[in-house]
């Protein structure tokens, strides 16, 4: 499989598929401010190794975000988006305020350019740890519990 160039199908097969946290998701969180860490994540059925990224505007505690990345490449695999403001996709559709991008390889563009609504699966959207925890069961992340 190559993460360059990675098909739809995929994709959806590395989201799906079972992932570990290699240590667990920092506990010691503000309720309010910055939040802005990555937590190493390893799919070993496909031979793959991500970042879990969590980042909370310092300001705005509503406005978030959560995503899983390569750890070689940085590009995402899936992204979640709360409350950053719409997001234009390159055919000219507006992607409304909270949104995800996952990968998607396509002639000149990032390979998260396009945004999609969010799945009924993620719909509690209360803060970023609600988020975080439909995140992780959606993206089957498995992790040990907060330090």
């Amino acid at each position: 499989m190559n993460i360059l160039k990675l098909t739809d199908q995929e994709v959806n097969r590395l989201i799906k598929s079972l992932k570990n946290c290699e240590k667990s998701i920092s506990g010691e969180t503000p309720l309010i401010g910055r939040i802005k860490d990555d937590t190493p994540v390893v799919d070993f059925q496909n031979h793959v190794q991500y970042q879990l990224h969590r980042y909370r505007n310092p300001i705005d505690n509503n406005r978030f975000s959560l995503h899983i990345r390569f750890k070689d490449t940085n590009d995402h695999l899936i992204r979640i988006d709360i409350n950053n403001g719409t997001h234009r996709n390159p055919n000219g559709e507006i992607a409304r305020q909270n949104h995800m991008h996952i990968y998607h390889l396509e002639s000149n563009l990032r390979k998260d350019a396009t945004a999609i609504p969010l799945p009924d699966e993620i719909s509690d959207l209360t803060s970023l740890f609600t988020v975080l925890e439909s995140f992780l069961k959606y993206t089957n992340v498995k992790t040990n519990q907060l330090e």
